[in-house]
């Protein structure tokens, strides 16, 4: 399985330097570990108060360039509210039976913009951009920037995840920041409650940021560490837009919601059944549950 690195309100401060530093792909001989897209044929207007909906999917490809095949492990909505600097994160369990797919998870094995389209048609939410990652090099990634200070809820002690970590904030490496993210085995709601914890990790990300994003210097690694393990595929002055909001957007303003739903079975799999009610309404109106 994969952790979610962060949302695209963390990584796209990176590629607003690109006119100083070059260009916003990954460094050369490089594997990207996060790649950032645009949905094709979909604008985002935030002067005209659209909200922005970014689709963040995680594979289970253990290497490889993001977005390359696999099975999303990790798939969630962030939903911003420009005017208001707030939002939400969505979070959707991998078993999920949505979109004529037994698991949903498995749409990325057709590439990511068929969980896109999935997760659009699903839930009506007008998504704009999307991010991927993979396991290998969001280890690096992740140590290269100093770790995460992450909140956990329980106490977690899971050997196939390799979590282990006592409830309350705990700074973690790339390898704990992993565990955390995959262990399903030892949490109250199995896979509810993984996915719960993968909203957790992209809002202690965009703490992470906003907090050390003061020092310029601080900048410098993160754009770095960008430039050697992120690959944007989103014209230039889109990134900064998207860059501007991140600075303003506080971590405490955006509510971390997992889908409700049940356990069942479909054809002797198990899956998860979603109950959203008029989440989605609610959402795609002003990005605020």
């Amino acid at each position: 399985m994969l952790a979610v690195i962060a949302s695209m309100l963390v990584a796209t401060v990176w590629w607003a330097l690109s006119p100083i530093l070059g260009s916003a792909k990954a460094g050369e001989g490089q594997k990207a570990a996060v790649g950032i897209n645009k949905v094709a044929g979909v604008n985002w207007r935030p002067e005209l108060g659209q909200p922005l909906f970014v689709a963040v999917l995680g594979s289970d490809t253990r290497s490889g360039p993001p977005g390359g095949g696999g099975r999303c492990d990790a798939i969630h909505i962030v939903a911003i509210n420009p005017q208001q600097r707030s939002g939400t994160v969505l979070n959707f369990p991998r078993d999920s039976s949505i979109g004529g797919l037994t698991k949903v998870n498995a749409a990325c094995m057709n590439g990511p913009e068929r969980m896109v389209q999935a997760l659009r048609s699903h839930t009506g939410i007008p998504i704009q951009y999307y991010v991927t990652t993979e396991f290998s090099h969001f280890i690096q990634f992740i140590d290269e920037l100093g770790g995460v200070e992450v909140n956990v809820p329980y106490d977690m002690k899971d050997s196939p995840s390799g979590a282990d970590f006592r409830p309350g904030p705990f700074r973690m490496n790339g390898s704990q920041s992993l565990a955390f993210a995959r262990n399903r085995k030892d949490t109250p709601r199995g896979d509810f409650s993984r996915t719960d914890n993968q909203g957790i990790f992209i809002i202690a990300s965009l703490a992470k940021f906003r907090a050390e994003a003061v020092d310029p210097h601080r900048v410098f690694d993160y754009f770095r560490a960008g430039r050697r393990h992120i690959k944007a595929d989103v014209p230039l002055g889109e990134l900064m837009k998207l860059a501007l909001l991140a600075r303003d957007i506080d971590p405490a303003a955006l509510k971390n919601m997992t889908i409700a739903g049940s356990t069942g079975n479909t054809g002797g799999a198990s899956v998860v059944f979603l109950a959203p009610g008029d989440t989605y309404n609610r959402v795609k109106d002003d990005a605020i549950y």
